[in-house]
């Protein structure tokens, strides 16, 4: 898997999905969980959600960090 990817070409939409396989098939050999994780997901949501309320408001908004 270390020269899954050629420097110097193109990634576009459609290779993201064979990048995203190809880190997963990575953790399987090496035992290491896939980044980001479902966990990461979440706070990534809840800082767009916060964005989006305080665009809303004209307020800032916190987020909690877990």
């Amino acid at each position: 898997m270390d020269r899954y990817w050629v420097p110097g070409l193109v990634v576009g939409y459609e290779h993201t999905f064979i990048n995203a396989l190809a880190d997963f098939v990575r953790g399987i050999e090496t035992g290491k969980h896939a980044q980001p994780n479902f966990r990461d997901a979440l706070q990534t949501q809840k800082v767009c959600e916060a964005v989006l309320e305080s665009g809303r408001t004209g307020q800032w908004v916190e987020t909690a960090v877990e």
